[in-house]
């Protein structure tokens, strides 16, 4: 069944109450990790740099794992694949172009715009950015122009080659949790709010952002 015949508000659609959890849930499990877990092992002795991926990549392949079994399930009930449950279909070259200008103009907003308002935000009273956090997560540090140690304290960056594929893993794990849970299972379930449904989930996908306010 292809997508441009296959109609999501025929599926079955989640409630308001069934929405607000969809959300909730994986925003509260994110802000315990990073806000109650994350300082308890940077005071234990571990570096930032390395407690905030991995538990990243934990929490992250928790979410992945769900949205793969909620998607599989339903491509099951549905009688269709999983990849076309996943919304996943190839993009013609006009499309690639037309999402490369898009992301070639979100890219010089964030370094003219966004980074300078980020700054701005982090002097707000309850919005600056914890110690416990890694320095790439606190826009007011510039790596470039700062001594080494102070961005990793406790732990010698030089040579430890091997925090490449953790925080790409972890990375990559932030993907998919995006498109396969976010995107592909909950989208489609807000198909009866029309249009309407990307700024409930583009809304509520900030609130799961909650935990780096």
């Amino acid at each position: 069944m292809s997508d441009d015949t296959f109609n999501w508000q025929n599926t079955k659609q989640l409630s308001i109450l069934q929405i607000i959890l969809a959300f909730l849930i994986p925003s509260a499990i994110a802000f315990t990790g990073f806000r109650y877990v994350l300082p308890k092992l940077v005071e234990g002795g571990i570096p930032s740099i390395i407690a905030w991926p991995a538990i990243a990549s934990i929490m992250l392949f928790g979410f992945v794992l769900v949205a793969v079994f909620f998607l599989n399930k339903e491509a099951k009930e549905l009688n269709i694949s999983f990849r076309e449950r996943a919304c996943l279909q190839p993009l013609s070259l006009k499309q690639w172009k037309v999402n490369g200008w898009i992301f070639s103009l979100v890219l010089i907003f964030t370094i003219v715009i966004s980074n300078k308002a980020s700054i701005e935000f982090t002097h707000i009273p309850g919005l600056s950015v914890p110690d416990y956090f890694p320095f790439f997560l606190n826009p007011a540090i510039d790596p470039m122009n700062t001594d080494v140690a102070l961005l990793t304290p406790g732990f010698i960056l030089k040579g430890a080659s091997w925090l490449i594929p953790l925080i790409a893993m972890t990375l990559f794990l932030n993907i998919l949790t995006e498109e396969f849970y976010f995107r592909a299972y909950l989208l489609p379930k807000l198909s009866k709010y029309g249009n309407l449904s990307w700024v409930i989930n583009g809304g509520l996908f900030a609130l799961y952002h909650s935990f780096q306010l």
